[in-house]
């Protein structure tokens, strides 16, 4: 257990509090009811969204620093909303969707954890993107996107699974490393040949 919390403190870029506004935000975002259960999956020092759900729910936290690990998590939850730590993006995603856990959660990302492969692992666990709000904090890495998912909801968001590739069908190096972005690679060694 203690290796497990200790492979969990990897990266301090993991640890970025929420700013209040925008964890008020998120919360808004989600179609809170006064009997669901709300988790705030990591938690931090601060507790912001914990401190800022609504009085009338029933609140849970997880929280690494203190021994509680959100993939111990086993009770269900009506929503997760939290900022996960950027670097376990797909463990977090997969523990989020995966069985039972919940039924609706809201995450903000930066834009370079929201990628087409992320939102296809989401898809295929049967929850579909139901809002968007896109942000800029200034301490960020990025400019970040609160996403909410709900199971069983059609997606707001259309997204092409497979990277397009140039017309030869392959990665020839087009617009890589000085050349030029509209002409194929393998096009030009064939015609000069």
């Amino acid at each position: 257990m203690k290796q497990r919390a200790q492979s969990q403190k990897q990266n301090k870029n993991d640890v970025i509090h929420t700013p209040k506004q925008v964890a008020q935000l998120m919360i808004g975002m989600c179609d809170i009811e006064p009997h669901h259960t709300l988790l705030d999956p990591c938690a931090g020092s601060n507790r912001v969204f914990v401190n800022n759900f609504p009085k009338e729910n029933i609140k849970y936290y997880a929280e690494i620093e203190e021994g509680l690990d959100f993939f111990n998590v086993c009770q269900k939850m009506d929503w997760i909303i939290g900022n996960p730590p950027y670097s376990k993006w797909d463990a977090w995603i997969d523990k989020t969707v995966s069985g039972n856990l919940c039924d609706k959660f809201c995450y903000i990302m930066t834009f370079m954890n929201f990628t087409q492969k992320r939102l296809a692992r989401i898809h295929h666990a049967g929850f579909g993107l139901t809002k968007m709000h896109l942000c800029k904090v200034d301490w960020f890495f990025s400019p970040s996107i609160i996403c909410v998912f709900e199971r069983d909801k059609p997606s707001i968001i259309s997204y092409t699974e497979d990277t397009i590739q140039c017309e030869c069908g392959r990665r020839c190096g087009r617009g890589r490393t000085g050349n030029d972005p509209n002409v194929c690679i393998s096009c030009v060694s064939y015609r000069s040949s």
